[in-house]
């Protein structure tokens, strides 16, 4: 499950918005770093008749949840068993909201479009 919102609504203002925003793009870059290089692995992979070829057909999903859009960066820190168990109770949400959206392309195909990664590139 993808712990941190890609997007988020408005520009941030005050120092402490800007921060945990910073943070976030920070941590989300690692991991869309990682995706785009995939996507970049499967279109090349698509060609070729080898090993290589197992990433042309590869299948990636994202589980996500709009409640990280109202969490902050402090939240990271938040051990507190209630949070804790509202984070298990959110991941399960999306869970099965991702399974009665996708939940016929397990084991198919793709349901997260890589290739719309690369765009710009």
């Amino acid at each position: 499950m993808q712990i941190n919102p890609v997007e988020r609504p408005g520009t941030p203002r005050s120092a402490r918005d800007i921060l945990n925003r910073l943070n976030e793009v920070s941590f989300n870059a690692v991991l869309l770093k990682e995706l785009r290089m995939i996507a970049l692995l499967r279109r090349m992979a698509s060609s070729c008749r080898d090993e290589a070829a197992a990433w042309a057909n590869m299948r990636v999903h994202r589980v996500s949840s709009t409640k990280l859009l109202e969490l902050g960066y402090s939240s990271k820190l938040n051990a507190e068993w209630d949070f804790l168990t509202m984070l298990r109770d959110e991941g399960r949400r999306a869970a099965a909201a991702f399974l009665t959206q996708h939940g016929d392309a397990l084991g198919q195909r793709s349901s997260l479009d890589l290739d719309q990664l690369l765009e710009g590139l």
